[in-house]
């Protein structure tokens, strides 16, 4: 049984509204330095609020939260700062995929370690010649006589660099894969600050490499390739910080015409505030980012509605539905927030360009995240689906 001494933060509450404020003027701090400044004050704050607790049930010492529920938190941490959002990303699949284990010792030593605030961080892929989703690895997990010992370099360890413990994907005996669960502070355990993208710059998705770390047997878990299944939480994660940004988008686009004090003298009106093309535009970012959320609503109800059937004969039906819809959003959301993050500039001028604005982060950070699974294989394989009756593959990235 896991040991609950306090619960996490209420999402309903004043406390939650603080929590937000103080993460959006942390962010908007740092960003006015222009330096590269890690959000480490915003990540201890989420660990003191245990907010990574949310989606354990309340006997387990959490709130009990839906996905649904989650992924409006997220969209709204991502408001404030996505860097922050996207870097809990590791933590709530963690989380999820804990949930849905077989109960043991080891898992509930591994949730009681969320329930007490622990935030957990991910190091699975390469950067090799093996394909994506094929689950092969250069990281190896060697056996020895008391346990294992863990080498390798992984990178794209999102939200690492914040995290207390990392669950790491290796290549053991017999051609199988292992989850190795480690602390990040554990010897031999290196995670650098060296993401170099051009969005999402402080979400901590670089290197970290594992030299001669000893893992304990119970550390150790195979993953089973057969038993591999859908996993639109890890999607729809994403698409929950990309429509915080959107309403960023939004926000941005209106403090813009309130503060514009000239316009062009071929303008539709003397004050921007009631040129009607700007009112228009406007109109439309928020449009789109009523859409974003609603279809963002409805494809984590599909999520939590296979949650709910887990166990049954319909589960798999039900799971490639929330599966189809997390591919849905990915395509449409990608293209309706690129849109908006460059009708952003429409209602600046040229002003609203200068480095000091930082409105240029909106589409990069957008953009970063549509790269992590191009829409065009998501469309593809809907197609197939539909005229061929072939569905999704279960591969990661569905």
């Amino acid at each position: 049984m896991v040991k609950v001494e306090t619960e996490p933060i209420n999402i309903n509450s004043q406390a939650f509204e603080n929590l937000l404020e103080s993460i959006q003027a942390d962010a908007e701090l740092r960003r006015g330095q222009d330096a590269r400044l890690l959000p480490t004050k915003a990540i201890e704050w989420i660990k003191e609020a245990k907010l990574g607790a949310l989606r354990l049930p309340k006997e387990l010492g959490g709130s009990g939260i839906t996905n649904q529920e989650l992924f409006e938190v997220i969209r709204r941490i991502a408001t404030a700062d996505p860097d922050v959002a996207h870097a809990l990303r590791s933590h709530f699949i963690f989380v999820e995929d804990n949930l849905a284990a077989p109960a043991s010792a080891e898992r509930t030593r591994r949730l009681q370690l969320v329930a007490d605030g622990a935030l957990v961080g991910n190091a699975t892929t390469e950067i090799s010649a093996k394909p994506q989703g094929s689950k092969q690895y250069d990281t190896t997990l060697t056996k020895t006589a008391t346990g294992y010992t863990l080498n390798g370099r992984k990178y794209f360890t999102t939200g690492t660099l914040y995290a207390d413990y990392v669950y790491v994907l290796a290549a053991g005996e017999g051609n199988r894969v292992f989850v190795a669960f480690i602390p990040t502070n554990r010897l031999g355990v290196q995670v650098f600050d060296d993401w170099d993208g051009f969005g999402q710059q402080l979400t901590a998705s670089g290197s970290t490499t594992f030299t001669n770390v000893a893992v304990e047997a119970h550390e150790v878990m195979e993953l089973a390739r057969e038993k591999q299944q859908y996993v639109p939480v890890r999607q729809l994660f994403l698409q929950a910080v990309a429509a915080g940004i959107v309403e960023s988008i939004v926000k941005d686009s209106v403090a813009l015409v309130k503060s514009r004090q000239r316009t062009f003298t071929h303008g539709a009106a003397d004050q921007a505030s009631l040129d009607p093309l700007l009112l228009q535009t406007i109109g439309e970012l928020q449009a789109t980012n009523f859409t974003v959320k609603v279809a963002l609503t409805q494809a984590a109800t599909a999520l939590d509605e296979a949650i709910a059937h887990r166990g049954t004969a319909e589960f798999a039906q039900y799971q490639h539905e929330a599966a189809l819809q997390a591919a849905y959003l990915k395509i449409i959301a990608e293209k309706i927030s690129l849109e908006a993050a460059t009708k952003l500039f429409d209602v600046g001028g040229a002003s609203a360009t200068r480095r000091g604005a930082h409105l240029d982060r909106h589409w990069r950070n957008l953009r970063t995240i549509a790269s992590h699974n191009p829409s065009s294989y998501k469309a593809k394989d809907i197609g197939h689906y539909l005229v061929n009756d072939e569905e999704l593959p279960i591969n990661g990235y569905y």
